[in-house]
C-alpha cells in the first residue's frame, strides 16, 4: 500500500527536520523543497495528500502558492496548513488554508493533528466526487471534518456546525425501483441538496448509509443553523413531491454543533447517526438542531 505523501514547503531546516520526523513516524512519505518557486513547479506536476506552507520562502512567497493552489481546480482540495511566524501576514490572506500552525510549533499540537488525520489518510487518494450524486466523496468529507476540528480546538472559533440529510423510506424506495432509476433519483436529489448552498461548501454522499452532509464552518448565531437547513429541506420536499417516486417521501434534516470537546471525528459521526434516529422516529421537528450535550441527555 503506497504511502500519503507530505509536501513540506519551508525554507528553515531546523523546523523541517522536526516536521518530517513527525510526519515519517505518522506513515507519510515527505518531500522536502526550500524554494517557492520550485514548490510551485512541484506542484505543478504532482498532487501531495498535504502540504505544510511557509509564508515567507524565496523564488515565490506561500502567499502566491496558496493563492495560486485556491485557483485551479486540480490543486485547490489539497489540504494546505500555512506555518508563519508573523500572525500580521495571516490578516492579510486573500485565500484561507485549511489550519493555522504558528512559530515556534507546538510538536504536541502537530502530532495531534498528524493522528486524526490518519484516520482518514484514504480521502485524498482515490476519487474526490461521487460518481452517482456529483458531491464530495466521505472519505474527503472526512478529511474536512478533521481540519474543521482541529480548527476550533486552537482558535476563536467555538462551534461549527454538520447539516445532514436523508430519506427516510430510503428502503422501500428501493425496492420499488431499478438500479438505474435509483441512481437517477439521487442525482436529482442532490441537485436540489447543493440548490440551497453555496457553491463553495463542503457537501458530501455517504454512499453506505445513504445520506448528505454538508459543513457550516459559521455560525454567528443559533438561528442560522436552523434557517439552512430549512431551506435545503424545502428545496428538497420540491423535488420529492415532483418525482414519480418521491411523493410520499420525506427527507430529515437536522444539524449537529460540534465544539472543541469532540475527541475525533467519529464521535461526531455517532452522534450524528444518533440525531439521525431520533428524528426518523419522529422525537425531534424537521428541521432541529442538536449539540453534544443535548443527546447525551436524552
Amino acid at each position: 500500500m503506497n504511502k500519503p505523501v507530505a509536501l513540506i514547503v519551508e525554507d528553515d531546516r531546523d523546523v523541517v527536520a522536526l516536521f518530517r520526523h513527525v510526519l515519517d513516524i505518522a506513515g507519510y512519505h515527505t518531500e522536502i523543497v526550500l524554494d517557492g518557486k520550485e514548490a510551485m513547479e512541484r506542484l505543478e506536476t504532482s498532487q501531495p495528500n498535504i502540504v505544510l506552507l511557509d509564508l515567507q520562502l524565496p523564488g515565490m512567497s506561500g502567499v502566491e502558492i496558496l493563492t495560486r493552489m485556491r485557483a485551479d481546480d486540480r490543486m485547490r482540495n489539497i489540504p494546505v496548513i500555512v506555518i508563519t511566524a508573523f500572525p500580521i501576514y495571516v490578516a492579510s490572506l486573500p485565500v484561507e488554508p485549511d489550519l493555522l500552525l504558528y512559530k515556534p510549533v507546538d510538536i504536541n499540537q502537530l502530532s495531534n493533528l498528524v493522528q486524526r488525520l490518519q484516520a482518514t489518510q484514504g480521502g485524498m487518494d482515490g476519487p474526490v466526487h461521487d460518481v452517482i450524486t456529483g458531491l464530495y466523496t466521505f472519505p474527503f468529507f472526512a478529511v474536512r471534518l478533521t481540519f474543521s476540528l482541529e480548527r476550533i480546538k486552537q482558535s476563536e472559533f467555538h462551534r461549527f456546525g454538520v447539516l445532514f440529510a436523508d430519506v427516510a423510506q430510503v428502503n422501500e424506495l428501493k425496492q420499488k425501483m431499478h438500479a438505474d432509476d435509483l441512481n437517477s433519483f439521487f442525482r436529482g436529489l442532490a441537485d436540489h441538496f447543493k440548490l440551497a448552498l453555496r457553491p463553495t461548501d463542503t457537501m458530501a454522499w455517504s454512499p453506505r448509509d445513504e445520506y448528505f452532509l454538508t459543513l457550516i464552518e459559521e455560525i454567528p448565531s443559533p438561528e442560522v443553523p436552523l434557517k439552512i437547513a430549512a431551506r435545503v429541506r424545502d428545496s428538497m420536499k420540491k423535488f420529492l413531491q415532483n418525482n414519480d417516486y418521491g411523493a410520499d417521501l420525506k427527507a430529515n434534516l437536522g444539524v449537529l454543533l460540534c465544539d472543541a470537546d469532540y475527541e475525533d471525528i467519529q464521535h461526531i459521526m455517532r452522534d450524528i447517526d444518533t440525531a439521525r434516529g431520533y428524528l426518523r422516529d419522529g422525537l425531534y421537528t424537521n428541521p432541529s438542531v442538536f449539540d453534544r450535550e443535548m443527546l447525551k441527555k436524552k
